[in-house]
């Protein structure tokens, strides 16, 4: 799966940002700048984003809630599979389920995409790398 867009109108800190992607992307910043947010953005648009604490003193669902109640809690990404189909999923974070469209605008369903798109995102995950940054000072 290779992601090629991604529209975010408000997501924690993030607010209506785009981004485009070529072929390899390092996502880079300083330290509270959102590049923890923005990868955590791509886990939710994809599985939804969690409503429980696990363990946790606060969930993603009241993390990356916007600031502001008039705030579009939402977003988009235009991704393409390994077969050369493209799709869109926007998801609003306030609904449970994403609006999955192919590259024609149609409405696809749902246990299909979903069951192809976690495979090739597993295997996009597992190459996928974070790299720590030492406090500065």
């Amino acid at each position: 799966m290779k992601i090629n867009h991604i529209k975010i109108n408000s997501y924690g800190k993030l607010y209506q940002k785009e981004i485009d992607f070529d072929k390899v992307n390092l996502i880079y910043g300083k330290n509270e700048s959102g590049k923890s947010t923005l990868l955590n953005f791509i886990n939710d648009i994809f599985y939804g984003i969690s409503k429980n604490k696990n363990g946790k003193s606060i969930s993603n669902l009241d993390k990356f809630k916007p600031i502001s109640a008039n705030a579009d809690f939402s977003g988009k990404i235009n991704y393409e599979l390994i077969n050369g189909n493209k799709y869109s999923v926007f998801r609003n974070f306030n609904s449970k389920n994403p609006i999955i469209l192919d590259e024609y605008e149609n409405l696809e369903e749902l246990s299909f995409i979903v069951n192809t798109l976690i495979k090739q995102v597993d295997d996009t995950c597992s190459i996928t790398y974070r790299v720590g940054m030492r406090p500065a000072g």
